[in-house]
């Protein structure tokens, strides 16, 4: 009896951590809009009329064709505005990009 009960113990531990694991999924969020300036790394969204909010992008699962055109977003050329549909990243400044708005 004592074989089965020390075999069983482990059980408890593992259904206290599930609902851990599941509260530490990535929220999702939308940001914006507001002025999207990209370099080779990274891109960083402003938003508010003096951009004093500003959210690191991570455009790395994006379509191609929205990369390519992030790449022309460099602050020198015209201004890039846009809306960022994403899941947080550790914090509320970093966000993982799923899709871009592009205001035209």
């Amino acid at each position: 009896m004592k074989l089965s009960a020390l075999w069983l113990a482990p059980v408890p531990i593992l259904a206290a951590l599930v609902p851990m694991a599941q509260a530490q999924r990535a929220a999702p969020a939308s940001v914006g809009p507001g002025r999207i300036i990209c370099n080779a790394s990274f891109c960083e969204l402003g938003v508010g009329p003096r951009p004093a909010q500003r959210f690191r992008v991570i455009a790395s699962g994006l379509p191609e064709d929205d990369t390519k055109r992030l790449r022309k977003c460099t602050g020198v050329a015209p201004p890039c505005v846009v809306t960022v549909d994403g899941l947080e990243q550790g914090d509320k400044t970093r966000i993982m990009a799923t899709r871009i708005v592009w205001q035209d």
